[in-house]
């Protein structure tokens, strides 16, 4: 699983037809940029702005950024969870949209504005969806830089258009995006998750008692801060895992868990594997 950091140095992320067929748990999260999340195959819900949303095949999902969101999935080999991923940087990508005037506020609507639906069923439109994702990864074999960014400039305003036209009749009038507490809290986690948690200190710089801020997250997200905590860890500890070949004590220090048998222990219970066990699947 990537971190939530992936787009420190990254402008665009694109994961291409990306299938999970066992152990897919949910977590509350959010990204940085813009997700956009278009399910090929699977059934399953995601959890935004305190309300669940039904997912199936052909769905597209618009995610904001720092906005809080959990999936979840029944996945098997038989019903396989298979999806596309684009999550990009909006600041860096919308001087490419501004010669569109029409779809430039349309894009500064599901960037910065409230927004009134994010899930959409495409039908006959996810064939088209499809096509273009395919096209942009045939595209995108060796380039780099500018070329790269102009490429997938050109992907996000095909995915920008077709969204429009899902919304013709929609008023792009809506009250700017407010964010919410949970948010707030895992913006802190964010930067603090790899020391030791000390539920005082977050407390004290979000102004706010530690019993109201413990209530505060577990009614927006359903989970404590304290699995969140852990949650965020471990997803970490999995991309180290599979990107680098330093000891497992070593990555059990860099996610905040320098207890080696607390962090096999804790691992294992999330994940259903121990984290050498993890590391040798990828092999």
């Amino acid at each position: 699983m990537l971190s939530d950091d992936i787009l420190k140095n990254n402008e665009i992320q694109f994961k291409y037809r990306d299938i999970s067929v066992s152990n897919y748990p949910g977590f509350y999260h959010y990204h940085r940029g813009i997700e956009i999340l278009f399910i090929h195959q699977g059934k399953g819900h995601i959890f935004m702005n305190r309300k669940m949303y039904d997912l199936n095949s052909g769905c597209i999902v618009c995610i904001q950024p720092f906005q809080l969101h959990r999936l979840n999935f029944e996945v098997s080999d038989q019903i396989p969870y298979e999806r596309t991923v684009v999550t990009f940087e909006p600041s860096t990508f919308a001087p490419y949209f501004k010669s569109f005037p029409t779809l430039y506020r349309f894009f500064e609507h599901i960037w910065k504005d409230e927004l009134s639906n994010q899930v959409f069923p495409m039908d006959s439109g996810a064939a088209y969806m499809s096509d273009i994702f395919e096209r942009y990864v045939s595209k995108m074999s060796g380039r780099h830089g500018n070329e790269q960014l102009e490429a997938a400039s050109i992907l996000i305003i095909h995915i920008l258009d077709y969204l429009k036209s899902l919304l013709e009749d929609v008023q792009l009038l809506g009250a700017p995006r407010t964010e919410r507490n949970a948010e707030k809290i895992m913006q802190w986690v964010e930067e603090h998750y790899t020391e030791p948690f000390e539920l005082s200190q977050l407390a004290d710089e979000l102004h706010l008692s530690r019993y109201h801020v413990s209530h505060l997250f577990r009614n927006e997200t359903g989970s404590s801060i304290t699995d969140y905590v852990i949650a965020r860890r471990i997803r970490q500890a999995c991309w180290l895992l599979k990107t680098e070949s330093i000891a497992i004590e070593q990555i059990g220090l860099q996610v905040g868990m320098p207890n080696f048998s607390y962090f096999c222990r804790i691992f294992k219970r999330n994940i259903g594997l121990t984290p050498k066990q993890y590391r040798d699947s990828f092999i």
